[in-house]
């Protein structure tokens, strides 16, 4: 799906006023995305392990990360960042097997499953294990190899699938596995692990959602009263500055 710009009329004021409550000790650091010839993220090893677990907890496989992969899974979610586009196919950088090939990878068949919005490795496998497409790509017996992206803008997650070729071996998984980041209980939404205005600015591009608006992200319900509003925005403001062990 591709989400639709929240309203934002007025609360220029408010989000002002609330950012006048307290004092930034440090500029707003935010997690780059891994990109080519980079070290798998936390997030993204961590959703290889997700997927690791449902797999092996109904007797298949694991999928080996390959790091052709995570350059295919990499620049369409950059991409897609970039674009403001959310699909497969519709987004002008082709499709799934396109952007396999464009890696380098040698191999057959290619699956992709692609995500928007979901905080957390462990939100968003929940949400692609409720979907039965998605579901079906990580538990199919076809794929040997995966790669992960992961950009902490919206966020995006990307996962891409494929077999290999016979005569090009599989690259060996990253050793030790499990670098899940501890969960942070702030009002932490660009994950740096710290509250800054960066977050304020994320809970006021959602202002005055309600749970029946198409971009509604129930994660910036702070107060779970069914609307994002002031009182999402005073929780945020009042733990800024603060940050996760």
């Amino acid at each position: 799906m591709i989400s639709t710009k929240p309203r934002d009329g007025g609360r220029a004021p408010l989000i002002a006023a609330l950012a006048a409550l307290v004092i930034l000790a440090i500029p707003t650091a935010v997690s780059l995305a891994s990109g080519p010839g980079e070290t798998i993220l936390p997030e993204e090893q961590a959703v290889v392990d997700l997927v690791n677990q449902e797999r092996t907890s109904r007797g298949k496989n694991p999928l080996y990360v390959n790091y052709q992969l995570q350059v295919a899974a990499w620049l369409h979610n950059e991409h897609m960042v970039s674009t403001g586009c959310f699909s497969h196919t519709a987004c002008g950088d082709g499709g799934p097997s396109d952007r396999v090939k464009q890696s380098g990878y040698k191999g057959g068949m290619v699956g992709e499953n692609i995500a928007w919005g979901q905080r957390t490795p462990a939100a968003v496998m929940d949400a692609w294990m409720n979907s039965s497409g998605h579901r079906a790509n990580i538990l199919s017996d076809r794929y040997i190899d995966i790669g992960v992206a992961y950009n902490p803008s919206g966020p995006h997650w990307t996962q891409v699938f494929a077999v290999p070729d016979g005569s090009v071996p599989t690259v060996t998984p990253p050793a030790g596995g499990g670098n899940t980041v501890p969960p942070c209980d702030l009002p932490d939404f660009d994950e740096d692990r710290r509250v800054t205005e960066a977050d304020l600015d994320f809970v006021s591009d959602h202002f005055m959602l309600s749970s029946e608006d198409a971009a509604w992200n129930p994660d910036v319900d702070l107060v779970e009263d069914g609307v994002i509003n002031v009182f999402d925005l005073y929780e945020v403001a009042m733990h800024v500055g603060e940050t996760c062990d």
